[in-house]
């Protein structure tokens, strides 16, 4: 065991007395015993501290870090200053892990010569019933060996989700390199992702379900309010900043790809939102139709063309935003045929949503042009026609 790397596990740990014990017990029970356990106790202030001190008298691999209560992203760094591993992974501390996930990752680096091995998840209740679930991010059979720059187009593209438990990188990513996830916000797992995608020579991608992604109540992604919308973009952001200084040829497809992320909003999500009180805030909706009209001009001065479906889609959501933003959404402002604005926001819903699904129609075309000429080429490299391997 001591010829073989350390692997820090960092477990972040507050308010889950319910699931603490058996995330920990699933991580203890690795094929691959060489580990490092911190158990990060982010000021919790039920049972848990006194159980993490338990699972530490009980295991000398388990190692417990008690800190004031400031966040996912405090105690993950707090983990990454401590550790002492060769490799870190981080896990969450309501969910389990596959008993042979670590060591599932560290042959799959040998095997493929890689530095980051990614893996799927599925998905379990409260009660640990599994859970159907169709994540894009699963959505492939054999394994993949891709370099930085396609793993990060498909993570911006959400062919790749951004979760941190959903890969096993080297401890030098995140430690001697200024890495760090941003304190007082969520959403932190999209503001860092590409920095350590980035920063890998080779990307391997297992298609095997090593974790056990637990849906509750209470978790951070378990309702929505308008601070998360505020984090959401600032992570974006910060993905888009790391992104274009480090690879600076991928400027033209972040911008195309941002766009195609605005025209998939859906307008009378928004309607109904506003209406159900969940109050989006001017200021925000305005920032927002400020972003798409700058990313627009981005496009047009770039050399990837901007379909026109897409354009008309990005010109009625800024209607849309910009009627709340000035606060005529729902009144009456003139531009009314009958003085009727919600009969005008719901026929603008609905255009909207009829042009997201042309769009949609548009690139589902797209993709199954590309799967026969793929089955095309496949053809002749057989020595077979199109026609008679269709028929």
């Amino acid at each position: 065991m001591e010829q073989e790397p350390l692997v820090s596990i960092i477990i972040p740990v507050y308010k889950v007395e319910k699931f603490l014990d058996e995330c920990v017990a699933s991580v203890a029970a690795q094929t691959y015993a060489n580990l490092e356990i911190l158990l990060v106790d982010d000021g919790s202030p039920d049972n848990c501290p006194a159980m993490c001190d338990a699972w530490a008298a009980r295991d000398p691999r388990i190692r417990v870090i008690h800190k004031p209560n400031g966040g996912l992203s405090d105690a993950r760094n707090s983990g990454i200053a401590e550790a002492i591993g060769a490799y870190i992974y981080f896990a969450d501390s309501d969910d389990t892990v596959a008993p042979t996930l670590v060591e599932d990752c560290l042959n799959a680096m040998r095997e493929y010569d890689a530095d980051l091995v990614m893996f799927q998840f599925d998905t379990i209740s409260e009660n640990n019933k599994p859970l159907l679930s169709n994540y894009r991010h699963n959505d492939f059979t054999e394994v993949q060996v891709l370099t930085p720059v396609e793993v990060i187009k498909k993570q911006v593209k959400a062919e790749i989700d951004g979760y941190f438990w959903a890969f096993l990188a080297p401890a030098s990513t995140y430690q001697g390199t200024g890495f760090s996830f941003p304190v007082g916000r969520k959403i932190e797992d999209l503001s860092r992702i590409c920095n350590v995608i980035g920063e890998a020579t080779r990307v391997v991608r297992l298609p095997k379900a090593l974790y056990h992604y637990r849906m509750r109540e209470g978790s951070i992604t378990a309702s929505w309010d308008p601070q998360l919308t505020r984090d959401w973009t600032r992570a974006a952001d910060d993905r888009e900043e790391y992104i274009v200084h480090r690879f600076p040829e991928l400027k033209g497809f972040m911008t195309l790809q941002q766009l195609n992320f605005f025209a998939n909003l859906d307008y009378e999500t928004m309607r109904q939102s506003l209406i159900a009180g969940l109050k989006i805030d001017p200021e925000d909706a305005d920032a927002l139709r400020r972003r798409i009209e700058g990313l627009t001009k981005s496009a047009d001065e770039g050399d990837e063309p901007v379909p026109e479906t897409l354009r008309e889609l990005l010109g009625l959501l800024k209607l849309g935003i910009a009627k709340v933003a000035d606060g005529t959404f729902g009144k009456a402002d003139g531009s009314s045929t009958d003085g009727d604005a919600e009969n005008d926001d719901v026929t603008l819903a609905d255009r909207f949503r009829d042009m997201r699904e042309d769009w949609r129609q548009l690139r589902i075309q797209r993709i199954e042009d590309a799967e026969e000429r793929k089955a095309e080429r496949k053809a002749a490299r057989n020595g077979v026609t199109f026609e008679s391997v269709s028929h």
